[in-house]
């Protein structure tokens, strides 16, 4: 395939595309890049002509943080409630969604902001018992770390004002001293053991509607970061029946919630296609949800979030990893949560092992964090996503020195840290990775409130950091940049986002080894 006529972009040092106009393409890989002259010698009977008349090429994006298998599943058998605007809008769409699933002894949701409704009220159980007493309801906040369910729920489960809160987890109870129906962190655990678990084939569908979706986005590699048992192995079968259809890095769970007691330590593997080299761990909770650890409480309160781990089962658990050659991430949000991280990382640093340790999103480090990222060489994943979509939570909850410096990816850059930007989707509702270049670039919220502005990066800075720095960070050799011996992943773009506005660049083509997966016309 020879791609021609082409505004050719690629962020990789050196790159030029003065001189370019032209893309070659043979057995998956970039072959040759250069002129249309130059390589109109390796034409022959067989090869396809794409004149793209000016249209932007460039690699593909990887979201180097995104629930995979949860974005499929908000388009296949849960309810997803994101975007509401009211405890009313919410409780119609669960009402309808009853009607039409009479049989189901559970109904699931997700994605509510109380943020978003006029009274800033968190559900409880009271609201929901008004949509049924006698089927289970259950519904995520948009950041996963609290839910809500309904009398029934909390009936099946056997919670009643006597059940203990686990560690690192919260059973919010009313005036009354009985349950209210919210959980937070690892007491969510306490409600899911007892909803009936998906099936291999159920997951293998919301899999597949996922990189749908991720291609409709150019997205063409990924890394899911929450991954248990039976999702893994399902991943494995995709990939060995060729039904993945996206680079994939699972990064296994091992502390599920509401159990101490961890699961089996997976086995790396690397290959081009799926890869398991790294483990994951959850320090606290998110931002939005008023569950990250802090040092200092949120605003207008004498909370500061949950802390999660026990240090020393962390540790060894974290050690177990690292000598079967896995690597850590760990979730950190909060400022205490991030310094709890660090200081066992540097417990576990070995500088002779080719093990990198991350940090996921990274929302609150101070400079002393980033000083020790940077001399340990621990990796971070993060979300300028949240800033548009969340950002109306942190205005709310941070004080003007913690929002100042929230998601500071301009600092991060400068301390040379390893870092690549994602979405964290489902728990944004836009996967579009040009959304999340433009919050990188203009760190605006959906009201148009800026929000830490000196962070702010360039627009090439962002693109780079969610092509060829996400490839680098996920271990994906020979993709993120176009480059004579990378695979041809690739996307067509009708505009050129180094020159358009970024809300008007649209993905019209994605190839993922060559072949294209999606097509906008």
């Amino acid at each position: 395939m020879l791609f021609h006529n082409a505004n050719i972009l690629s962020f990789h040092k050196g790159f030029n595309n003065a001189t370019h106009d032209s893309l070659f393409v043979e057995n998956n890989k970039i072959k040759a890049i250069g002129c249309y002259h130059d390589l109109k010698p390796l034409v022959n009977d067989e090869t396809k002509m794409v004149d793209l008349k000016g249209k932007t090429i460039m690699p593909s994006f990887n979201d180097t943080h995104i629930h995979v298998w949860k974005v499929g599943n908000l388009k296949t058998f849960m309810l997803d409630v994101r975007g509401v605007s009211s405890l009313d809008e919410m409780l119609a769409m669960l009402e309808i969604y009853i009607k039409q699933n009479p049989h189901q002894p559970w109904i699931t949701a997700r994605g509510f902001n109380e943020a978003d409704f006029k009274d800033g009220k968190m559900p409880t159980k009271t609201d929901l018992d008004k949509i049924s007493t006698t089927t289970s309801i259950y519904i995520i906040r948009t950041c996963a770390h609290i839910a809500v369910c309904n009398s029934k729920a909390l009936e099946i489960c056997g919670i009643t004002k006597h059940t203990v809160s686990p560690l690192g987890g919260m059973i919010y109870k009313g005036n009354d001293g009985k349950p209210n129906g919210q959980f937070a962190e690892t007491a969510i655990g306490l409600i899911t053991k007892h909803i009936p678990p998906y099936s291999q084939a159920d997951l293998k569908v919301m899999v597949q509607a996922a990189t749908t979706e991720l291609h409709k986005n150019g997205i063409t590699a990924a890394t899911d970061p929450a991954v248990d048992p039976l999702l893994l192995d399902t991943y494995y079968q995709m990939y060995q029946q060729n039904q993945l259809n996206i680079r994939l890095n699972a990064f296994p769970i091992i502390l599920p919630d509401g159990s101490e007691t961890p699961y089996p330590m997976p086995d790396y593997y690397n290959s081009d296609g799926f890869k398991v080299n790294t483990v994951k761990f959850f320090s606290d909770g998110g931002l939005s949800g008023k569950t990250a650890s802090l040092k200092r409480a949120y605003k207008n309160s004498t909370d500061n979030g949950v802390l999660r781990l026990k240090r020393n089962q962390y540790k060894k658990l974290a050690l177990n990893a690292i000598e079967k050659g896995l690597g850590i991430a760990t979730h950190a949000i909060g400022d205490n949560a991030i310094e709890f991280v660090i200081d066992v990382y540097k417990e576990l640093y070995n500088a002779d092992k080719f093990i990198t340790n991350r940090i996921e999103h990274l929302g609150l480090p101070d400079k002393k964090h980033l000083q020790a990222m940077q001399a340990y060489h621990i990796a971070t994943s993060m979300q300028t996503i949240f800033i548009n979509e969340l950002g109306k939570n942190f205005i709310k909850y941070l004080d003007t020195n913690y929002l100042n410096n929230c998601y500071p990816v301009k600092s991060v850059l400068e301390h040379k840290i390893a870092v690549a930007l994602s979405s964290d989707a489902p728990v944004v509702k836009n996967i579009n990775p040009f959304k999340g270049i433009e919050a990188a670039v203009f760190r605006q919220d959906d009201s148009g409130n800026i929000i830490a502005k000196d962070e702010a990066i360039s627009l090439s800075q962002a693109l780079k950091l969610y092509t060829e720095n996400a490839s680098v960070l996920s271990k994906n050799n020979l993709t993120g940049s176009l480059a004579v011996g990378n695979f041809a992943d690739l996307i067509v773009l009708n505009k050129n986002p180094l020159q358009a506005d970024l809300r008007d660049v649209k993905v019209e083509q994605t190839y993922f080894n060559g072949n294209c997966v999606f097509n906008i016309n």
